[in-house]
């Protein structure tokens, strides 16, 4: 069953892809030249070179969702980790510092895994990171063997990918349409195993308020919680839950409601 860090970053994810298609396919009427601005569109718009104001634009919106993608996947780390507070040596590795060490760390735990899935998530949040703060860190050389060796399983599996290319492609930091679905699609596979591997659950106070600050719902909880009779709370809070956590196991369901309102602990 997907954990409701699962369901998050998947719903993240989903969104940047459907608007980088959406994108994509507005852009190709640009890039045709059959693409007028609309009179109400309050912007000043023209273009001397069509074809390449559609490239530079495509290119821009692929750099923009990478960073909306890697974030989804810091958040989700962030939700194992919450989730992983009785595991030490887990925890341990969801606190390291950086978040291509992170994966590197994380992957560690995932024994039903295609080799090249971790090298191509660090390669993702490589690749973020060279958009927002012109990083200049690339893969580690094991990473870019494992890559190179699976060079034509990644060909066959992700059509068409030439993971060489792909390469030359980050050190130039002009990522293209194939780069960023494979990268995607990879990253998706790996964060779908790791949750069907951990089976992460929110069974912490201490990580259930955090899921709570992370999505903006503690003054909807707190409001749950203040409600008049205790037949009424535990109604309210049952509801609130099957709503927004459906994955929180029942057995938690008691010291939540008998922690009530949670304002003093994020004073």
């Amino acid at each position: 069953m997907e954990s409701e860090g699962l369901k998050q970053f998947l719903e993240v994810v989903g969104d940047a892809v459907h608007s980088v298609n959406t994108i994509c396919v507005g852009l190709a009427a640009v890039r045709a030249g059959t693409a007028k601005k609309p009179d109400d569109l309050t912007i000043g718009w023209k273009s001397s070179n069509p074809e390449t104001s559609a490239s530079k634009a495509r290119v821009f919106a692929l750099r923009a969702s990478l960073v909306f993608v890697e974030e989804a996947l810091l958040k989700y780390l962030d939700f194992l980790k919450d989730c992983s507070t009785e595991d030490e040596r887990l925890y341990k590795a969801l606190s390291t510092e950086g978040a291509a060490d992170r994966v590197v760390e994380i992957s560690k735990y995932l024994s039903d895994a295609e080799p090249y899935w971790w090298p191509m998530v660090v390669l993702l949040v490589r690749w973020r990171n060279r958009v927002v703060h012109s990083a200049k860190i690339g893969l580690a050389p094991l990473q870019k063997k494992i890559l190179l060796e699976h060079e034509q399983v990644l060909k066959q599996r992700h059509a068409g990918i030439e993971i060489r290319k792909t390469l030359e492609n980050f050190e130039s930091s002009q990522i293209t349409l194939k780069d960023f679905t494979t990268l995607i699609a990879i990253t998706v596979r790996y964060v779908r195993a790791l949750d069907e591997q951990l089976e992460p659950q929110l069974h912490t106070m201490q990580g259930f308020i955090s899921r709570l600050e992370q999505r903006g719902l503690v003054e909807v909880f707190d409001n749950v919680m203040k409600a008049n009779g205790e037949s009424t709370r535990r109604r309210k809070l049952r509801s609130f839950l099957d709503t927004e956590f459906s994955k929180i196991p029942d057995t938690f369901f008691e010291d939540i409601f008998h922690h009530g309102p949670i304002r003093q602990d994020i004073a």
